[in-house]
């Protein structure tokens, strides 16, 4: 079993850490892990030094039966302003009592526009210069037949877009976030009886135009 988070930082503009999570759910001891992802123009895994693109990457850690165990590995990235998935493969040796067997676990890693936003504090009065600078582009999205109250889904965006609540009145709400790359993000989100509308303002339309797609899915599960 193996599930991944990526974590970007305001200190570095190019580069993400993957945190992957892995599980042994089986009855033989798994050793001699080594991660191998298939890079593309635009994402690369920082792999030890004098290794070819061709290497994997040990895992640095064995896992008995029934135990999980976290390990970190770093990507550059060019681009942030779409989202990609990379192809990767977990190989390793199971070893239990009747032998040892070489096995691998095909995966993909899914790097979303969301996972390069850091949730980033901003004041009302630095919010509302953002919005009058004329910088920004524009677009909106609006999703029907939401039942989750206007609370639980600000928490929603929060947590899976890496959002900050900037105000609040009643049913509707400006938010902001802000990219590894210092892309500014601003929205207004407004609910209606049953139906939710975002607008957003962004310093680049794609990336505003992604991340208002990737949130549509998370809103039409509310």
């Amino acid at each position: 079993m193996l599930t991944c988070d990526v974590r970007g930082s305001l200190q570095e503009d190019s580069q993400v850490t993957v945190a992957i999570v892995l599980e042994n759910r089986s009855s033989s001891v798994l050793k001699g892990m080594e991660l191998s992802v298939l890079d593309s123009l635009n994402a690369r895994m920082t792999r030890p030094q004098g290794s070819s693109v061709h290497d994997g990457v040990p895992v640095p850690f064995q896992l008995p039966p029934g135990v999980s165990n976290e390990a970190q590995f770093v990507f550059t990235i060019q681009s942030i302003v779409m989202a990609q998935k990379l192809k990767g493969t977990l190989s390793f040796i199971a070893k239990n009592d009747e032998g040892a067997t070489q096995e691998k676990l095909d995966f993909r890693l899914h790097f979303s526009c969301s996972s390069y936003l850091i949730t980033t504090p901003c004041y009302s009065d630095a919010f509302a210069k953002l919005l009058e600078s004329g910088d920004l582009s524009m677009s909106s999205v609006k999703v029907d037949g939401i039942r989750m109250s206007f609370q639980n889904l600000l928490a929603k965006i929060c947590f899976h877009h890496h959002f900050s609540v900037v105000e609040r009145v009643d049913s509707c709400a400006s938010m902001y976030s802000r990219s590894i790359q210092g892309h500014h993000v601003c929205l207004l989100v407004k609910k209606g009886e049953n139906s939710v509308s975002v607008d957003g303002k962004c310093s680049d339309s794609t990336l505003l135009s992604n991340l208002l797609e990737e949130m549509k899915v998370t809103l039409a599960k509310c």
